[in-house]
């Protein structure tokens, strides 16, 4: 669970910093890479998701 939780401040810090980077120097670069970090996190937490589900139907 830790590691869930540190991958979480991982991005939050990546989007922070993609954002920041994008609001000063007007580049679209940063702001379509922060697209695909959050399509690659939402995807990832999907799986995640489903792995803990999985695990506590078999589990049970």
């Amino acid at each position: 669970m830790i590691f869930v939780r540190l991958l979480l401040v991982a991005l939050l810090i990546v989007v922070v910093a993609l954002g920041l980077a994008w609001l000063f120097t007007g580049n679209r670069k940063y702001l379509r890479s922060l697209g695909r970090v959050l399509r690659f996190s939402v995807v990832v937490g999907f799986v995640v998701a489903l792995v803990f589900v999985v695990e506590r139907l078999v589990l049970r």
